[in-house]
């Protein structure tokens, strides 16, 4: 990624497809530790077969239908983020996750830089996500990064409350 890091840094780069056993319990992980921030549950990505995982790792990585970063400290799975290209120019910023330990200290902002790094190289013009309404944490980590709510909202599919808008433009990092 183009933001300097320190030698204590997690090491943030594109997934591999032989990825996937640390996507797996990266994901397993942010699935208990944040439920309403995902549009699935615990049980069905626990039940989901390797080959579901395989899939997972393989549209992120080269080649693939989205773009997913995976960020690792000494080897160990610390974070992730995906985009994909929606139908506007919008790249939707999904599956996004960093353990408790990693919060607060800068990696969100790699995530979110390499993902608009990567849209804007496709010709994409700005970023999108829904987060839920009761995720303040997420929502002011996402409004530090430059995001704005559009007003746009939808039922949450697995539970109760609305997912909200948000979306920036794909300026450079440090920029917004």
């Amino acid at each position: 990624m183009s933001s300097a890091t320190s030698a204590e840094d997690p090491q943030v780069r594109r997934v591999v497809p032989g990825d996937w056993p640390l996507l797996r319990s990266l994901r397993l992980e942010a699935l208990r530790d944040t439920p309403l921030a995902y549009l699935e549950t615990h049980a069905a990505a626990a039940a989901a077969e390797e080959r579901e995982w395989r899939y997972r790792a393989t549209r992120g990585s080269e080649g693939g239908n989205s773009f997913q970063l995976l960020a690792l400290r000494a080897g160990r799975p610390v974070g992730t983020a995906i985009a994909f290209p929606g139908d506007d120019g919008a790249w939707w910023v999904v599956g996004v996750y960093l353990q408790p330990a990693e919060r607060g200290r800068g990696l969100l902002a790699r995530l979110v830089d390499g993902l608009a790094a990567h849209a804007r190289d496709a010709g994409g013009r700005l970023l999108r996500l829904e987060v839920h309404q009761g995720n303040p944490r997420a929502r002011a980590a996402y409004a530090r990064l430059g995001f704005a709510e559009t007003g746009g909202r939808r039922p949450y599919p697995l539970g109760e409350g609305d997912e909200l808008e948000m979306e920036r433009g794909l300026a450079a990092p440090g920029i917004g």
